[in-house]
């Protein structure tokens, strides 16, 4: 029996072949819901995409599975199939939700919208999250994490301030080394799932939730938006931005993040430097006129930042109240005391005894505190458990569907 969750007694059915519906999942199944992952006989593509350890591709090592599916039990079925599509369709009656993560064509070809699917349970919230949503000119488009960031704008506004950018007209689009179109529709449709659910308690019945990968990236983009439309020239990246610094410094170690943005902030900063000669300049009089005139001060607070390291500074900074951290790469992250000491990193065990760490929850509920429940499934490792226990399926009716199970 599962240890209580804030989602304890519901019950989802996930079917996606894209991050964004299996972090959405993940996310109800850590707050303690039953998910239930439909994957094909030949298992979700995430377990085909490493890193493995040690480099040696094994579908059941993928770290980037590993983490979008703890918390959530394994069934293979191939829906397409008459039989198989029963027993998936006697899973969603059972559910409070269902989660796909499939381009819209799919969606529609596979009967997977709401309409098909109420008339034997109204109560059902079916969050569909595709590339450009189901409805539009493009709903049809195909589409992937590369094109859902483009798409929304986020690769054409990378980098950000305060990278540099030679000719913002030359520079190509880029994106994060990360699924961040996935992470963001993911969020978003675990947050429209809950309160769909409230929704569905004073109302008695389900809704469809349209999520579009392309809306989800443009939605975190206020300020580049706004500037498209405030701006007739509508430039890739403004010359001169707020105030400074706020921005990447190298020292000694890396790089160290500094924000003295308000002027209190900058004699601070000035204070820690010893208070040169420079800082009383004209063209640093104010955050503006230090903005504008980057390329002059950065040099100079460069040999102040070089001469310590970024915890070193990053101390120095924080004891005069100047918001400033070290630039971290992931490893000194993970291997922080202040993450270790918060325990968001979580120690697993694979199969072959393999130990690896992986991302916990980054909210903390005090009734009912996030839980590893369990790891991430073997491909059809519950489809027999899940079909007894949900459906009351026979070992015979179980063998009959030619599904894998363990």
């Amino acid at each position: 029996m599962l240890s209580e969750g804030a989602l304890t007694g519901l019950k989802v059915v996930e079917f996606t072949d894209q991050v964004a519906g299996s972090f959405c999942a993940r996310l109800l199944g850590d707050a303690g819901a039953d998910v239930v992952k439909v994957e094909p006989l030949n298992g979700d593509r995430y377990r085909r995409n490493g890193p493995y350890p040690g480099g040696v591709p094994d579908p059941e090592l993928s770290g980037l599975f590993l983490y979008l599916n703890s918390n959530k039990r394994g069934v293979t079925l191939d829906i397409e199939s008459s039989k198989n599509r029963s027993a998936f369709l006697d899973l969603t009656s059972e559910a409070d939700f269902l989660v796909v993560g499939q381009e819209s064509g799919e969606v529609e070809r596979l009967g997977l919208r709401r309409e098909l699917l109420a008339a034997a349970h109204p109560e059902l919230i079916v969050t569909s999250i595709t590339p450009f949503g189901l409805i539009g000119p493009n709903s049809s488009y195909l589409g992937d994490e590369l094109i859902a960031i483009s798409a929304g704008g986020m690769a054409y506004a990378t980098p950000g301030i305060p990278d540099k950018v030679g000719d913002p007209h030359l520079e190509p689009p880029l994106r994060s080394n990360t699924h961040m179109a996935g992470y963001l529709a993911g969020v978003q449709g675990a947050v429209a799932s809950v309160a769909a659910l409230l929704s569905r308690t004073i109302q008695g019945t389900g809704c469809e939730i349209d999520l579009s990968m392309q809306e989800a990236v443009a939605a975190v983009m206020p300020y580049e938006l706004a500037h498209a439309s405030y701006d007739e020239a509508k430039p890739r990246k403004p010359k001169v931005f707020g105030v400074m610094p706020n921005a990447y410094l190298p020292c000694q170690d890396g790089y160290v993040v500094v924000m003295a943005v308000m002027e209190a902030h900058w004699r601070n900063l000035m204070a820690l430097a010893d208070n040169p000669d420079w800082a009383e300049l004209e063209v640093f009089s104010s955050g503006v006129e230090r903005a504008r005139n980057w390329d002059a001060l950065e040099p100079l607070l460069l040999e102040w930042t070089m001469a310590h390291t970024g915890a070193e500074i990053a101390q120095l900074a924080q004891d005069k109240g100047i918001p400033c951290f070290p630039a971290y790469t992931v490893g000194q992250m993970v291997d922080s005391a202040h993450v270790t000491e918060r325990n968001f990193m979580i120690d697993m065990e694979a199969t072959g005894g393999q130990r690896f760490k992986l991302p916990g929850y980054p909210v903390r509920l005090e009734k009912t505190p996030w839980q590893l429940f369990r790891p991430a499934p073997k491909l059809g490792e519950h489809t027999a458990e899940v079909l007894d226990e949900w459906l009351g399926y026979s070992p015979e009716q179980i063998l009959a569907l030619g599904a894998v199970s363990a």
